[in-house]
Parts: structure tokens; C-alpha cells; sequence
């Protein structure tokens, strides 16, 4: 039996700023599921680096908001890490872009 991995990957890394969650590939319901389980969520990021991301459906958008809650609640705006086209469009379509500070 062959088990197939989801395309995309999560994981959150430690920087000087603080914790960034980091997208890879293709980022949906699958790969949510997994980090989900993971138990790793915090909702601690201070940025999301996106810049691997080839795909993003509205769960993966939906946790990058939910994992960077902290950061505005402490008065943070979030950095939004050299998101595609598509990722962009996603956000700005959603009414997220308010959420973010995009860094090209």
C-alpha cells in the first residue's frame, strides 16, 4: 500500500524577531490537516515566510491568520514574506491584506 504525502510542507522556525511559519509548496486542506495534528501550532508567529508557497487555498489562508493572532493582538503587524502572485491574490480577494505587511 503506498501512502502519498501531501505537496506542501509548515513548519515554524525561530528567528532574532521571533517565530516564522514557514509555507512550502502546495499548501491546502491536506497539509493544514497535518500541521493541525502536529500540535506545533501556537499562534505565536510574528511572520509568515511564504516565498516557497506555490499554492495556498483558503485553509492554508485561514491558519497564516489564525498562527499570527498574537502578533496583532500585542499591537504587532504581522510580516507577510514574498508571497506569489497567486498567494497575493489570494489575501486581496479574502480582505486579509489589512492583516499583513508584505515584504516583497
Amino acid at each position: 500500500m503506498q501512502i502519498t504525502e501531501p505537496f506542501g510542507a509548515i513548519d515554524l522556525v525561530d528567528e532574532e524577531a521571533g517565530p516564522v511559519l514557514r509555507l512550502r509548496g502546495e499548501v491546502d486542506s491536506a497539509v493544514v490537516a497535518r500541521w493541525d495534528a502536529s500540535g506545533q501550532h501556537h499562534g505565536r508567529a510574528v511572520a509568515v515566510d511564504v516565498s516557497g508557497t506555490t499554492f495556498l487555498d483558503c485553509r492554508g489562508l485561514r491558519l497564516v491568520v489564525r498562527e499570527t493572532e498574537a502578533a496583532r493582538r500585542s499591537g504587532r503587524m504581522p510580516e507577510l514574506r514574498r508571497p506569489s502572485s497567486s498567494v497575493r491574490r489570494l489575501v486581496d480577494i479574502t480582505g486579509a491584506g489589512p492583516l499583513f505587511a508584505t515584504v516583497a
